[in-house]
């Protein structure tokens, strides 16, 4: 596969990437044998850039990724995000306050099992918070 910078950061991914929210969520009820099929035979055949987020699943997607692939973190980027919450009501909304990113940040690489997200990112702006707080809470600030 044709492979493409990731912004400035110097990875670099395949042009196509596995997203995997139907994993644990939205389209159907999910499959966990064919989700692990679908993420090993990914990885094998040289996909290396997974798409997931906390909200997938209520953290199942991240969990998932982690059972199935903690061998092979090697062998793929990781990107997650965060900022969409599910309300009592099952209805969805924004939640971009900084306090919150990290907190999320911080569950995702519990679930994910690693100290790494390679791309961690904003899921939906949060119309309440001002966008240069929500993105001053993924700048990572070495002496603090």
């Amino acid at each position: 596969m044709k492979k493409r910078p990731l912004g400035s950061t110097g990875l670099e991914v395949n042009e196509i990437g596995l997203g995997c929210m139907s994993m644990s969520w939205a389209y159907g009820k999910p499959n966990k044998e064919e989700s692990i099929r679908t993420l090993k035979g990914a990885i094998d055949i040289g996909y290396d850039f997974l798409d997931t987020s906390n909200v997938y699943g209520l953290g199942q997607n991240e969990s998932l990724i982690a059972e199935v692939l903690k061998q092979d973190q090697q062998r793929y980027t990781l990107a997650s995000k965060c900022g969409i919450v599910v309300k009592e009501d099952g209805g969805r909304g924004v939640n971009g306050k900084p306090e919150y990113i990290k907190q999320c940040c911080e569950e995702s690489l519990e679930r994910l099992q690693t100290d790494v997200i390679d791309l961690y990112y904003l899921h939906r702006p949060d119309p309440k918070t001002p966008i240069e707080e929500s993105i001053g809470a993924f700048v990572v600030h070495p002496f603090q």
